[in-house]
């Protein structure tokens, strides 16, 4: 009888569980336009160093050629993508520099698709489209800022994420 007990308990535990987490994984997505107050993190992602907002304000449609002309590198994969800019806003509410991540998007089956990487070599000119994000925000400053994602070709993008650090979950917002 104990067995039987203990085994609908760990039974129930799991199911609790896994709604638990199922719940985590951010379903409420937010419309573009709407701020969401946040913590941020230290560069290891552990420790909260401020406060603030962030807010998805716009995703437009680019084109892979238009990064190409602008001296991008794409691989194959990359020049079949579609490219979507994403405006955001962040807020730095705290007495702290913070340093705020790139959000990115996500397809209809839950994939994460990550912002594209750009790495300055130095001289060079930002993307006027899409300038990128900035690797520090000062304390009290609200900053616009833009992150280019490319999602790949027979795919969508669903939402847009946003994941702050720690144990923090996803934000997301709509992509229209």
């Amino acid at each position: 009888m104990t067995t039987t007990i203990n085994r609908a308990l760990l039974i129930a535990a799991v199911a609790s569980l896994a709604a638990a987490l199922g719940g985590c994984s951010g379903d409420d997505v937010n419309p573009l336009g709407e701020a969401v107050e946040i913590d941020y993190y230290d560069s290891g992602g552990v420790d909260a160093v401020g406060s603030g907002t962030v807010e998805v304000v716009d995703v437009r449609e680019g084109s892979t050629t238009e990064l190409e002309e602008a001296g991008f590198s794409l691989d194959p994969d990359e020049k079949a993508a579609a490219a979507y800019y994403v405006d955001v806003t962040f807020e730095n509410a705290g007495d702290a520099a913070v340093a705020p991540h790139d959000p990115g998007g996500e397809d209809p089956d839950g994939n994460l698709i990550h912002a594209l990487t750009i790495i300055d070599l130095g001289g060079g000119e930002p993307f006027e489209p899409c300038a990128g994000v900035p690797d520090e925000i000062a304390p009290g400053e609200t900053v616009t800022a833009c992150t280019i994602v490319l999602v790949p070709e027979g795919s969508e993008m669903e939402r847009i994420y946003y994941h702050p650090g720690g144990s923090d979950g996803f934000i997301y917002w709509e992509t229209e």
